[in-house]
């Protein structure tokens, strides 16, 4: 009697084993997670800029897990302090230790380093950046109003302002370095033309003499394409000497966290965010948009958008997503509507101008 107790103990406890298995077994599974990497500057002087990106990629990320999705996403952080060499450690970080499948950068010297990280690894990256070398390879993508369009705008807006003669300040940094060279390759026939030139090495703290030298070329507008503090410092030098040439930019003007110094002043600038990106910002965090925010914030809607179309019920790879943001086509977002990938993987958006007033961005009708 004993044995035969235990024996039906032993099969009733097997019973419930394989009944707990099953369950087990049949339980439905989380989600997959697609993991998108931000190197940012969230300290030093373009603070500002790393800090209104991070905030856009949060609202994305908000809205995204607001509604109902085939995957999970994580947006994850690194600060690079505007800095080459810290963005290779960031990016080593974010792709060998947080295994992100997307890594996004901001400005053309990160993306610059970014692109090989990203081919060798097999990871999408997005830039925002001017340059579009970096776009180069199956991988890489630039999330940025490029240099043709800006440019574009630009000469249009000097030759309806009767400018003949403009000197030209740059940097040694790639980005920049692409914009200056489609200016060139745009000019001819414009009726203007560039009498003097001064590409100076990031850090450079005396523009003295290339000033004097812009002066004495008798320019209509000194043509600023810099960044903080550079900026900062060769327009104090010019009004130490008295130099009363107006200056314009591309770009710049937004790139300084103290616009009020070019109060007034026109330039160009990146694509236009949307008044409903801009609206939902402001209220999720009661601040303007700045430069590179909506960026951020389309480079996460970019990514749900691709993974969420390709219809597999398993995570996506590296490369499938890849193969899916190079034939992005007719998107909607923060930046406009009819969003295009080129070929070259460069997205298409467009160049707007602009006036600091009452120390704020705005732009002009064209």
């Amino acid at each position: 009697m004993k044995t035969k107790i235990i024996s039906i103990a032993v099969i009733v406890l097997v019973l419930i084993g394989l009944v707990v298995w099953n369950q087990k077994d049949s339980a439905p599974k989380g989600k997959e997670t697609i993991k998108i990497g931000f190197v940012l500057p969230l300290s030093g002087n373009a603070a500002f800029i790393g800090e209104g990106m991070k905030r856009a990629a949060e609202l994305a990320l908000k809205e995204v897990q607001a509604v109902d999705t085939k995957y999970s996403y994580e947006v994850v952080f690194e600060d690079d302090a505007f800095t080459p060499a810290k963005t290779a450690s960031a990016l080593q970080k974010l792709i060998s230790l947080e295994k992100v499948d997307v890594v996004s950068t901001v400005a053309s010297a990160a993306g610059g380093v970014a692109n090989p990280l990203a081919e060798k690894a097999e990871v999408v990256h997005i830039s925002t950046a001017s340059d579009p070398a970096i776009a180069k390879g199956e991988f890489n993508f630039t999330n940025w109003t490029p240099p043709k369009e800006e440019v574009k705008v630009f000469l249009a807006e000097a030759q309806k302002r009767g400018i003949k003669k403009i000197s030209v300040f740059g940097q040694t940094i790639s980005g920049i370095t692409a914009v200056i060279d489609e200016l060139k390759a745009q000019l001819p026939g414009t009726g203007i033309t560039i009498v003097s030139e001064d590409i100076s090495n990031f850090g450079t703290k005396d523009f003295r003499t290339a000033i004097q030298k812009a002066s004495a070329a008798k320019p209509d507008y000194i043509l600023a394409i810099m960044f903080s503090p550079e900026l900062e410092i060769l327009t104090a030098q010019a009004k130490e000497l008295g130099v009363k040439v107006p200056m314009t930019a591309i770009e710049s003007f937004e790139l300084s966290d103290n616009p009020t110094l070019f109060e007034g002043l026109w330039y160009v600038n990146a694509a236009d965010p949307t008044k409903e990106f801009s609206d939902a910002y402001f209220k999720e965090y009661g601040k303007t948009v700045s430069i590179g925010t909506p960026n951020a914030y389309d480079t996460v809607k970019m990514v749900v958008y691709v993974a969420e179309k390709l219809g597999k019920n398993t995570k996506p790879t590296t490369k499938e997503l890849a193969q899916a943001f190079a034939t992005i086509k007719g998107y909607d977002g923060a930046l406009g509507k009819n969003l295009t990938m080129g070929a070259d993987h460069v997205l298409i958006s467009e160049a707007v101008l602009r006036i600091i007033k009452d120390g704020k961005p705005t732009t002009l009708a064209q």
